[in-house]
């Protein structure tokens, strides 16, 4: 389905609302998942012993993962969002430098391109805090049970 221009802002504006309260969720939950986990970091310290290695473990390794699959989302959408903006540029370039007015067609071509590249810039962030945010409200949900 193509969105039309109003559906596209709608859209937009909506995921940007999204990504926010995700954000804060996400807030939420770490302090809640810190609050869990820093009384077993502190006995892990006086007695390895009888650590929760498990739960020790699994700190750093699913960090390691969420951040990672975040990194990954952000340099694919930065290399789309590179070669959006290097046909814009060439729109840019192209309109300045011929001596006709673009037809109607490379006008439609060329607002598509701008809404694709606003999109994609508006949807990186909520895309990336995705593998994070489920992370962590996963770890407060379980952690939130002890």
């Amino acid at each position: 389905m193509t969105k039309t221009p109003m559906l596209a802002w709608w859209q937009m504006w909506a995921d940007a609302a999204q990504t926010g309260m995700r954000f804060w969720e996400t807030m939420a939950a770490s302090a809640v998942v810190i609050d869990k986990r820093m009384p077993m970091i502190d006995a892990g310290m006086r007695n390895p012993f009888t650590a929760d290695h498990v739960e020790l473990s699994g700190m750093v390794t699913e960090k390691t993962q969420a951040f990672a699959k975040a990194g990954e989302s952000l340099a694919k959408d930065m290399a789309a969002m590179q070669g959006l903006w290097m046909q814009t540029m060439q729109d840019m370039w192209q309109a300045g430098t011929s001596q006709r007015l673009p037809s109607a067609r490379q006008m439609a071509a060329r607002g598509d391109r701008a809404m694709r590249l606003t999109d994609s810039m508006i949807g990186a962030g909520g895309r990336a805090l995705a593998p994070i945010h489920a992370k962590a409200t996963a770890n407060a949900k379980r952690l939130g049970k002890r």
